[in-house]
């Protein structure tokens, strides 16, 4: 899955489990029940889980009772800690195979870096003053009201 579609899926993601209120461990969702909205593999969502998991913005349990829910309030989840959690690598990348013997492919590689950096670093920068709680206040209130009167369906599969 490209970079972006992981940091897509674990936004997706995240606000599932912050619009059906399952921020503890007595509300999982399992991935399965996740992956039908997410539209995604629920191999794929279980990857992606692990990744926020590990960053600490999600917490798991296996089994029959098991899911996902998120380990941080909606508000202590920064968006740039969402991206740091399924890719680390570079938004915009530059090139880094170039003819050598042409002068403005090597120095044409120095400025195309410098612009990819403050790309990336302008983007981080805006994605740390975003949080999980401002998106959830994007959705309309029908939604976030639904999700949180129906309960998830019976965790039958661990996260």
């Amino acid at each position: 899955m490209a970079d972006s579609q992981r940091f897509a899926v674990a936004v997706h993601t995240l606000m599932i489990l912050a619009a059906h209120k399952a921020g503890e461990a007595g509300h999982p969702m399992t991935s399965a029940e996740m992956a039908k909205s997410v539209n995604a593999n629920p191999v794929v969502l279980r990857r992606v889980i692990s990744s926020l998991a590990q960053a600490g913005l999600v917490a798991t349990r296996p089994g029959a009772h098991g899911g996902v829910w998120l380990a941080k309030a909606p508000n202590d989840i920064a968006m740039d800690q969402v991206r740091g959690a399924v890719d680390e690598g570079p938004l915009v990348c530059a090139r880094t195979k170039i003819n050598s013997d042409c002068p403005v492919a090597v120095a044409a590689l120095d400025v195309i870096d410098s612009v990819s950096k403050r790309v990336d670093g302008a983007v981080r920068d805006s994605l740390a003053l975003l949080t999980l709680a401002d998106l959830v206040k994007q959705l309309p209130d029908s939604l976030t009201q639904a999700c949180a009167a129906t309960p998830p369906a019976s965790p039958t599969l661990a996260a």
